[in-house]
């Protein structure tokens, strides 16, 4: 489930190093929340962040490989 009140639209137009640095982020602070016992809401809601800026990176991820390129080189190489 992706953060209810973080812009998507904003994040998708960050570069894709901002949204690596920000799922770093979130991770670290994700794992100290963890780590302390943290209170229960505060995981949940950046569980939620770190999940929105995870979808944003696989959306960037998958538009820099286009479906049309995976069918190119489909039967370029073949191991068996």
């Amino acid at each position: 489930m992706e953060h209810p009140f973080l812009n998507t639209e904003e994040i998708a137009k960050m570069k894709m190093e901002d949204i690596q640095s920000k799922i770093t982020e979130l991770t670290n602070k994700l794992g100290v929340a963890y780590n302390t016992n943290g209170n229960q809401y505060v995981i949940h809601q950046l569980s939620m962040a770190l999940e929105t800026y995870n979808a944003a990176m696989q959306k960037k991820l998958q538009e820099m490989f286009p479906k049309d390129q995976e069918e190119k080189y489909k039967n370029k190489i073949d191991i068996s």
